[in-house]
């Protein structure tokens, strides 16, 4: 047992030594995004020809730090200001799966093919599922949308705002906002990493391998990342786990596509915007498209990848350097300070 907790413990503190910096990064360059990238540009953006908005929406979501429950009340309003049914259902996908945040965590704990499979099969999961809508939900009546209660996960409360600096109002943003809702997914999502590291040290060979690679790993990814709640952030610290655990990179590419696409509250929310035929092709375009990126991946590593190493730490060694230090203290303390301040409200 204390072998157990020592490797659980070491485990975490490795994962945010590698992952820290590059995150506080990401934050603030989501800041600078929320700036720049504001609500009038998105329907202004979003005007136009029914693929071009797909194209659109899925380019623009792919750096949004949005999870699947935040990006809801940005999509309702789209959807009012008149996106068409693909555009709103790209925007859905490619927002939640990935963003600037994400795509750092992911390159500080993995290896540089998953950091650029993954935006590039959130956009393309995200373009067929718009072009699929366009093409099969074009003749099926939009009728009203009802004004939808949704709960704010991340990001996705509006605060009244003071005239402030582009610079501090960009590290309010990536720090009040951002890194408070995030703060207890983030905890968990380390510490459920860290735990699964210690675990799978022991147990890994009890793990039959049709379930860590294939259809079996695809499936399995698909099962687990559906109905569960877990944002693009958060996730990545768990799938580099499993990475370097034998897991292979396409069924960590599958669950970290699934997983933070979709949670079952979210879903009950997408299916009154998209209706029933356009949420099944929704729901289905991300199944079926996530388990081919992960087929794809899996054969383009096997056949191409020699030059990058599959295991998570492979092309990052642990840093003791003092900016990772530094940097692991401020986001544990962050995450710690908004996480007591949200239970102190119970």
């Amino acid at each position: 047992m204390g072998e157990f907790l020592q490797n659980f413990a070491g485990s975490v503190y490795d994962l945010l030594l590698d992952s820290a910096f590059l995150l506080l990064v990401g934050l603030l360059l989501a800041g600078l995004i929320h700036i720049f990238l504001n609500e009038q540009t998105l329907n202004r953006l979003f005007r136009g020809e029914s693929k071009s908005v797909v194209l659109k929406a899925a380019l623009i979501g792919i750096p949004l730090p949005l999870c699947s429950c935040s990006v809801l009340p940005v999509g309702l309003q789209l959807k009012k200001n008149g996106i068409s049914k693909g555009g709103l259902t790209s925007f859905l996908i490619s927002t939640p799966e990935t963003g600037v945040d994400s795509i750092l965590l992911t390159y500080s704990l993995t290896n540089p093919a998953l950091t650029l499979a993954r935006p590039v099969a959130a956009f393309v999961t995200a373009v067929s599922a718009g072009l699929v809508v366009n093409q099969f939900d074009k003749d099926e009546e939009e009728g009203s949308i009802e004004s939808t209660e949704s709960s704010s996960c991340c990001s996705c409360e509006d605060k009244p705002q003071k005239q402030h600096s582009k610079v501090y109002r960009m590290i309010d943003y990536a720090f009040n906002t951002i890194l408070k809702d995030l703060a207890p997914y983030l905890f968990w999502g380390y510490l459920l990493a860290g735990f699964v590291a210690a675990l799978l040290g022991d147990y890994m060979s009890a793990i039959p391998v049709y379930l860590q690679t294939g259809i079996g790993g695809y499936v399995g990814a698909v099962i687990v990342g559906l109905p569960m709640y877990i944002c693009a952030t958060s996730s990545t610290p768990l799938a580099a786990v499993l990475l370097s655990s034998g897991f292979s990179p396409g069924a960590i590419l599958v669950f970290l596509l699934v997983g933070p696409a979709t949670n079952i509250t979210s879903m009950t929310v997408v299916l009154s915007m998209l209706r029933k035929r356009g949420f099944v092709l929704y729901l289905t375009s991300i199944i079926v498209v996530s388990i081919i990126c992960g087929f794809l991946f899996d054969f383009i590593m096997q056949n191409f990848g020699s030059s990058f190493s599959m295991a998570a730490s492979g092309g990052h060694q642990h840093s003791d350097s003092l900016l990772a230090i530094v940097s692991t203290i401020v986001l544990t303390c962050g995450i710690l300070y908004f996480l007591v301040k949200k239970l102190l409200k119970f």
